[in-house]
């Protein structure tokens, strides 16, 4: 499996208007992006596809020759001529080429990525896609108009804060003080149980409905398959604290994070592909374990939340909330390990 996914939405799903120069997403000036600034993205479709990305470090960045495709990748481009589909072969190198801040119609502020797979003596001149930084680690829904504000050459970015469900599937049994209580009920200003603070408030409850297909689909654990005493549902980058001898022979750690996609080789363990899924976010004064089902798992990592793309107002709200995040915004509860670390702990 790949470091991490970044999820792009091709440039054939978008329509670009207003801007001063270039072709669509296309860059001008090395790149920069300053040719959609007062122009306009209206997104067309939900068509998110997760591109598998292996790297040497967390981020997703502009000018890292080490971020390369984990497989072959099919997109469709508006470069000449007019919706060509192109496949990139594993291995290709791809970057973030620039940085967009827009108002979205729906009222939200989102940071835009320019996604590059960077072929050619030119790559900087042609974008295949975009990927968001949402303003609450979800994606635009179709129908959003956004306005370019700015444009900033060179991002760089933790992929933790890329828009990808990272949640609870309905249904989920959530730690509450004195027993359980179903997530759907759940409600702002409701406590919860923690590891790490015993009672805790919740601050905010994200909702969002996806096709529960491909980097969609949940993973479902079946009974007891990792001590949980009902079956689990959670999106596959949703991290489970895992303890115990692994941790500390192989990372020197009491606990770590390990996303729930790498315990599909695990009996009990499957993706559940068809149909539609809702996730669900809790979000607490900073990272946090829960009690899902009887097993321990993350509440939504505030790094998650995006603060870059966030307004003035909103962005003081969450870091009155976690204040840790001023110096550290990659901050979380224990060490969160890359695919490769999460794979040989998970199988062990």
């Amino acid at each position: 499996m790949p470091d991490y996914s970044i999820y792009i939405l091709q440039e054939t799903d978008l329509t670009v208007a207003g801007t001063t120069s270039g072709n669509g997403l296309d860059g001008v000036n090395q790149g920069d992006g300053s040719h959609m600034v007062g122009g306009t993205i209206t997104v067309n479709s939900s068509n998110w596809i997760p591109i598998g990305i292996n790297d040497d470090d967390a981020d997703f960045a502009d000018n890292d020759n080490n971020q390369t495709l984990d497989q072959d990748v099919t997109v469709s481009t508006n470069n000449p001529p007019p919706n060509e589909i192109v496949t990139f072969t594993a291995g290709t190198r791809v970057e973030a080429e620039y940085r967009l801040e827009a108002t979205g119609s729906d009222g939200l502020q989102y940071n835009i990525i320019a996604f590059n797979f960077a072929t050619g003596s030119n790559a900087y001149g042609t974008i295949e896609g975009m990927a968001i930084i949402g303003p609450d680690g979800s994606f635009p829904p179709p129908g959003t108009v956004l306005t370019v504000d700015r444009a900033f050459e060179g991002p760089s970015a933790a992929a933790a804060t890329y828009a990808e469900p990272i949640c609870f599937g309905p249904g989920t049994r959530i730690g509450v003080p004195g027993g359980t209580r179903i997530i759907d009920d759940l409600q702002v200003g409701d406590l919860v149980r923690t590891r790490e603070s015993g009672a805790a408030t919740l601050r905010w409850i994200g909702r969002k409905t996806f096709p529960a297909v491909g980097a969609f689909a949940p993973v479902v654990f079946a009974p007891g398959a990792i001590g949980n005493r009902r079956e689990l549902r959670v999106s596959q980058q949703h991290r489970l604290r895992v303890t115990g001898w692994q941790a500390e022979l192989f990372y020197a750690a009491d606990a770590v994070w390990v996303p729930a996609k790498h315990f599909l080789d695990r009996p009990g363990v499957r993706l559940e592909m068809g149909g539609q899924i809702t996730y669900t976010h809790l979000l607490l004064d900073g990272h946090r374990t829960l009690i899902a089902e009887g097993i321990e798992a993350e509440s939504l990592h505030p790094g998650d939340v995006a603060l870059d793309a966030m307004g003035d107002a909103a962005r003081a709200e969450v870091l009155a909330f976690f204040p840790e995040m001023g110096d550290d915004p990659s901050l979380t509860a224990y060490p969160a390990l890359r695919a490769i670390e999460a794979r040989a702990l998970a199988s062990a």
